[in-house]
């Protein structure tokens, strides 16, 4: 029986194509490396979630990430408790500028690559970084297919 994880993987990076090239010089090899390793488990675990739901979904459309539906992750408002927060409330409207921390105030590198040479280097960080801002904005972990639409609205901001 063939693998599908080589089937997978290669769908996530030509799902990821149109992105990369759009990028530019501007964006490392390294981060696009980081990035379409990514975007490829995203895609597998999206797809692996989809299956399962039982949901009468064509499974193709978990291979390919949005960045419109990125943004409207990215700029969505979440209220629970006394908390109204956003990813944008830090890291402003525009992820290739400076943010702030809404109680701290400290100051925030910008989260789109082109405009962070940082961003997108370290898988693990990457990881980290989803673990915790994702249970501080939804009380949960977000979903494969969330990470995925919200790394490539990040990757096509300029």
């Amino acid at each position: 029986m063939l693998s599908t994880k080589p089937i997978l993987a290669l769908s996530a990076l030509l799902a990821f194509a149109p992105v990369a090239l759009a990028q530019g010089a501007s964006v490392s090899p390294k981060q696009t490396a980081v990035v379409e390793q990514l975007l490829a488990g995203y895609a597998a675990k999206a797809k692996e979630d989809l299956l399962k739901s039982g949901r009468k979904v064509n499974p193709a459309q978990a291979l390919t990430f949005s960045a419109e539906t990125g943004r409207e992750f990215y700029l969505k408002r979440r209220t629970w408790e006394e908390h109204d927060r956003t990813c944008s409330g830090c890291h402003t409207e525009d992820p290739a500028r400076e943010g702030k921390h809404v109680d701290t105030k400290k100051a925030i590198k910008p989260l789109a690559p082109k405009a962070n040479a940082e961003r997108f280097t370290d898988a693990k960080k990457v990881e980290k970084n989803f673990a915790e801002h994702c249970v501080d904005l939804y009380q949960r972990d977000c979903t494969a297919s969330e990470k995925g639409h919200f790394i490539t609205y990040l990757m096509s901001a300029k």
